[in-house]
Formats: structure tokens, C-alpha cells, sequence
């Protein structure tokens, strides 16, 4: 669902410890304990600062996160729920993700019909003229039946988006 919170939300956070740039999940575990509250385990209590300033300081999300006290190392993230602006704004990023789906699906279709359009001009060895025209309408007609169900995806978690 659109208004909800999962640990792959903190996939992308890249945490400055030990000297080096690490991901998240290197040197915590993400458990998302309700909608509005996330908790991250630091496997080393001494790096929960530098978790806790990575997940504040990732682009778009305006998260303020706070390291428990007693040295447990954990750090706790409140997740504020998303006002109508910025769930429009989610909905726009998923059409330019979509859009980017969609022109893969379309270079592999290319790929494949190159191949195919070398058969029709007899160009392989071992294929016909015939097949060749068979796999050409293959191609196109299982493009088109992954980019329908991609479209019905993407429509289905925009409106998800927006609903929440």
C-alpha cells in the first residue's frame, strides 16, 4: 500500500562508517514496528550516530530520526504520513519509473525482432522464412501482453497511492 512504510524504504541509504561508505543493511537491520515508526538495530552500538545521520540526511524524505538512549544502539525513525502533495509527487515518480519499465521491456522487443527480421531475410541459418514470421508475431504479441499488465500495475499502485 502507498501510505505504508517498508524496510525497503532505507534500501538506498548508504551509511559512513569504519572509514568507508557502506549500505544500510551492512551494519543494521530495518524493522518497521507500525506505519508511523521504524527501528533500526545497529549490529555495533558504536556506529548507531552515523545510522542515524545517514537515514536524516536522505534526499526527499525529511526523516528525523533519534538513537535511542541507554547504548543499545538503536536507532528509532517516526515516519510522518504522507500529506497530499507529496503522495502527487509519488505518483508522478512512479509514471517515470513506469515510463523507464516500459522502454526496457521495449529495447528487449527490439533486440528480438532484429533477430526475427534476420530470419525473415533469410540471413539463419536453419530458420525459415516462415518461423521466423511465426516468432515475429510471438514477440510482439507477448510485448504487448506484459506492457498491459505492466500498465495495470502501475495504475493499480497509483491509485493505491493516492487512496491511503
Amino acid at each position: 500500500r502507498g501510505g505504508e512504510a517498508t524496510p525497503e524504504l532505507f534500501d538506498a541509504v548508504r551509511v559512513s562508517a569504519y572509514g568507508e561508505t557502506m549500505p544500510l543493511s551492512s551494519v543494521g537491520q530495518v524493522v518497521i514496528e507500525d506505519p508511523q515508526r521504524a527501528t533500526i538495530s545497529c549490529f555495533d552500538p558504536s556506529v548507531a550516530n552515523d545510522v542515524r545521520d545517514a537515514v536524516r540526511d536522505m534526499q526527499g524524505m525529511n526523516l528525523n530520526p533519534y538513537v535511542e538512549e541507554g547504548g543499545s544502539g538503536v536507532v528509532i525513525v517516526p515516519i510522518p504520513r504522507a500529506s497530499d502533495e507529496s503522495r502527487r509527487e509519488m505518483v508522478k515518480e512512479l509514471g517515470r519509473q513506469a515510463e523507464n519499465g516500459k522502454q526496457r521491456v521495449r529495447k528487449i522487443r527490439r533486440g528480438a525482432m532484429d533477430v526475427v527480421n534476420k530470419g525473415k531475410q533469410g540471413k539463419l541459418e536453419g530458420i525459415s522464412k516462415d518461423d521466423a514470421f511465426r516468432v515475429g508475431k510471438e514477440v510482439e504479441a507477448a510485448t504487448e501482453e506484459v506492457l498491459l499488465a505492466f500498465k495495470g500495475i502501475v495504475e493499480k499502485k497509483q491509485r493505491s497511492v493516492m487512496d491511503d
